[in-house]
């Protein structure tokens, strides 16, 4: 939660005498750093703070001069700044000149996300939905209200270094193919491992783009024929039909989602020249078969990496454990933009080169073009917000793996089928919990009931979409289980221990 202290709270705080008569006050900054809550002060109350912190200490102390008693007042803000973080005060606020201090405050806290903890019942009364009292905060039940994905909180915790690459993007002047960029490109391959990285407009664009420079390398052609999963979005397969090549579905292992490793032989003809793996929900396909496959058929080997951001294989991470690799940075990845965005990660020099050509209008000169390329850039704000979160992504999974875990473990229902991990704990990073259970509707219903959101990942299998009416009359009964009993409980890096227990104890009375 974000809380922004009003004055008379941070005195009450500062103050023994105060803090003795307003018990509510410390008990409610006692609770918020208890539950790790951000707090505020607003950037408007700091001067009216040490004016009254200094005429305390000048009634209290008459023998002090005017500077000690400032130096007081400051190290006495000096150390709640050690507690607290600066909410800036607006430049765009409608200040209301009745009571300018409050209306400073209240805009403080909308730009920041927060509400106004406060005793002023003034107040209170004018912006009830954006203050609350020290009793009322005490009081709030913070478990029964636990959303899918809460996305606002997700990035408002990164918010002030989000806010500092924002400003400096926008006062830079380059918006495009800028320093940004390149750092991102730098900072990401290198959490792979790979040599490369290239930024693009989206994770679609990034798979489509892979195959796009095998055929202008001469290495695939239209018509030839890409192994990918039966259950995956639809998003893999779009990207092998846009080049006009033929999407041949696998079956995937009940027991994880993913590709079926000993049914991909099967599935390989003469027109075959890559599997796309995907891993799907976090989990990173068993990859030992298939790279013996690609080595005796020699194809290529491409990686859906959208759900998988920085899950391991043996001593890999997702993004280098294939020729090519695509990522999306879609707002809800564990690795999101706050808009769309996409990497191809390879160690591939030569389709590298390529990729970022046909990204550019096929160019990698301005005016001189090579191939007939489209376009698909990462910008340079959204590169700079990707490369302030990747910095914190690693902490960000274990917080999914601490939820997931404890989702193991202590959801017994025998009529929900958790999800299983074979490959080891830091082969899943859990973008999605999913869960399957036979009455799917009412199973959402009974959660939403319970103010437990969840979404279905996915409803439909590609094969039964009406844009691939042309693999409809194929029989793959066990993707078509997947998507019919699928449902995702709600996971991130947001989300609180009282919540994930809230959600086990709802889905066992189930």
């Amino acid at each position: 939660m974000r809380v922004l202290f009003d004055v008379n709270i941070l005195l009450d705080l500062l103050s023994d005498e105060r803090a003795e008569q307003f018990p509510f006050s410390v008990e409610a900054f006692t609770l918020a750093q208890l539950n790790n809550d951000t707090m505020f002060i607003s950037s408007s109350s700091l001067d009216n703070l040490e004016f009254i912190l200094f005429s305390q200490v000048k009634k209290n102390n008459p023998t002090f001069t005017n500077k000690d008693c400032f130096s007081v007042a400051r190290l006495a803000i000096k150390d709640l700044l050690t507690k607290f973080e600066v909410a800036k005060t607006p430049g765009y606020l409608d200040l209301d000149y009745d009571d300018i201090e409050d209306s400073q405050i209240i805009g403080s806290a909308i730009t920041s996300r927060a509400l106004v903890l406060t005793r002023d019942e003034g107040m209170m009364k004018k912006y009830p939905k954006h203050t609350m009292s020290p009793r009322e905060f005490i009081n709030l039940d913070r478990s029964k209200d636990v959303k899918f994905l809460d996305l606002l909180n997700i990035n408002l915790k990164d918010s002030l270094e989000i806010d500092k690459v924002i400003d400096e993007v926008i006062n830079s002047g380059w918006y495009i193919q800028g320093s940004c960029c390149k750092q991102f490109e730098k900072n990401f391959a290198n959490y792979c491992g790979t040599k490369h990285c290239i930024g693009v407009a989206n994770g679609l664009d990034a798979l489509i783009l892979i195959l796009r420079a095998y055929q202008e390398l001469g290495i695939m052609s239209a018509g030839d024929e890409v192994i990918v999963p039966a259950n995956t979005y639809i998003a893999s397969i779009l990207a092998i039909s846009a080049n006009n090549m033929t999407p041949v579905l696998v079956e995937p292992d009940i027991k994880n989602y993913l590709i079926d490793v000993n049914k991909v032989e099967a599935a390989i003809t003469s027109k075959t020249k890559a599997i796309m793996v995907v891993h799907l929900y976090g989990q990173i396909t068993p990859m030992e078969q298939i790279w013996q496959l690609a080595k005796k058929y020699n194809l290529k080997i491409i990686e859906d990496s959208a759900q998988s951001h920085g899950a391991y294989y043996q001593d890999k991470r997702s993004g280098n454990l294939s020729d090519a690799s695509g990522f999306s940075f879609y707002p809800g990845k564990n690795l999101g933009a706050i808009g769309d965005g996409g990497a191809v990660t390879t160690n591939d020099a030569q389709l590298d080169y390529t990729i970022r050509a046909l990204a550019n209008y096929g160019s990698e000169v301005k005016y001189k073009n090579m191939y007939k390329g489209i376009n698909s850039r990462l910008d340079e704000l959204q590169a700079a917000i990707l490369d302030v979160k990747l910095g914190k992504l690693d902490g960000d999974t274990e917080k999914r793996r601490v939820i997931a875990k404890m989702y193991r473990e202590q959801i017994t229902n025998p009529k929900i089928i958790l999800p299983k991990v074979e490959l080891g704990e830091n082969s899943h990073v859990w973008h999605v919990f999913v869960v399957r259970t036979a009455n799917r509707e009412a199973f959402q219903k009974y959660l939403a009931d319970n103010s437990i959101g969840t979404v279905i990942h996915y409803p439909t299998p590609p094969h039964k979409q009406e844009a691939y009416k042309e693999l409809s009359h194929l029989n793959l009964p066990v993707s078509e289980q997947i998507h019919r009993e699928v449902i995702s409980l709600p996971i991130s890096p947001v989300q609180t221990i009282e919540q994930t227990q809230y959600v086990i104890d709802i889905v066992n009375k189930y």
